[in-house]
């Protein structure tokens, strides 16, 4: 069979030959798992902060990107993709044959609340219905650029290129300037990868927590939990192996002297204070979290949330091994160069 011929650019789009393990790229995440979870934790931190700071509805933003990956996958059946400047520099986006249970089914987010997030982003001048299309103008297409977090995923999978430097299926690691010019080089088909792990990652969240707010409040005392393990690690204070099935056990266990108050969560998430709060509330009545004597929260071992919880954690570190194989065999083993 010919190579498959880019529509646009007569240009023949080469293959990407699949030569990374993503059971190998686990199993580094694992050896690395206390770095590994630190930059995940933050990378995740920063995207979500922008993201809610855009509409301050996280639910809203959700169904945004989604319909924007709808169009960069009818690109990529087209054997088409566009820089970041080309898609940017597009007057107007149409996703053709909307469908709201479609949607509702994917994001797990119930159809009529799709159908207001929609109308909402119509108000907005964000987009536009036409029968069963969306049709999204510049400042719809503006409204999700993701300047920043282009620099953000590179530095994060540049430090993962730097966990696999040195492991002899991997090879030489990837500087966060080549990287970046990739991505921007590459977008429909990077980014595409991209939301391809984060819109069923935040799906899942929010299958867990209710609203992904609440994920956002319980992530926050979760990093501080993070950063209070690892530091027990490098005094050699834990005496056991941690791996993957036993790292979230380890997190919620470990012994932390200060939590985090329902102020600094405000701050650092952007969701209003009040929020915040009615959602600690409910994080304390399923027995995640608890709150000490100086009104600071920090997380518990008990309650069935947390099985759940821990759970989820296992299937995403699964979820973002295989994003990473596909990235790095994108870069590294296809012919797809700058």
């Amino acid at each position: 069979m010919n190579d498959p011929i880019d529509l646009k650019t007569k240009k023949i789009i080469p293959k990407v030959e699949n030569k990374f393990q993503k059971s190998l790229v686990l199993e580094s995440l694992e050896q690395n798992i206390l770095s590994h979870w630190d930059t995940w934790g933050k990378f995740q931190q920063a995207w979500t902060s922008r993201a809610y700071k855009s509409f301050k509805d996280l639910d809203k933003y959700v169904v945004l990107i989604y319909l924007i990956r709808n169009n960069w996958m009818t690109l990529s059946g087209k054997f088409q993709y566009q820089s970041m400047d080309e898609f940017y520099e597009t007057e107007g986006v149409t996703i053709e044959k909307i469908n709201l249970i479609q949607i509702s089914n994917d994001l797990n987010i119930p159809k009529e609340t799709i159908r207001r997030k929609v109308n909402e982003l119509q108000e907005s001048n964000i987009l536009k219905r036409e029968g069963k299309s969306i049709i999204f103008n510049r400042k719809g297409i503006e409204t999700q650029k993701p300047n920043d977090m282009i620099e953000l995923l590179s530095i994060f999978i540049e430090k993962k290129s730097k966990m696999l430097h040195g492991k002899e299926w991997f090879g030489e690691h990837l500087e966060k300037d080549y990287i970046k010019a990739f991505v921007k080089k590459y977008f429909t088909i990077v980014w595409l990868r991209f939301f391809r792990m984060q819109i069923p990652f935040l799906t899942r969240h929010r299958t867990v927590f209710g609203d992904l707010e609440t994920w956002i409040v319980w992530g926050n005392i979760g990093l501080s939990h993070q950063y209070q393990l690892a530091k027990a690690a490098e005094r050699n204070l834990i005496t056991s192996e941690i791996t993957l099935k036993s790292y979230y056990s380890n997190v919620a266990d470990v012994k932390i002297d200060r939590g985090v108050n329902a102020s600094s969560i405000a701050d650092i998430s952007s969701i209003p204070r009040a929020t915040v709060i009615r959602k600690l509330k409910w994080l304390v009545s399923q027995k995640a979290i608890k709150k000490n004597k100086n009104l600071e929260y920090q997380m518990t071992k008990g309650g069935k949330l947390n099985k759940k919880i821990s759970e989820n954690f296992l299937l995403n570190q699964h979820s973002v091994a295989e994003f990473l194989t596909d990235i790095f065999d994108l870069m590294k083993n296809s012919q797809f160069k700058l």
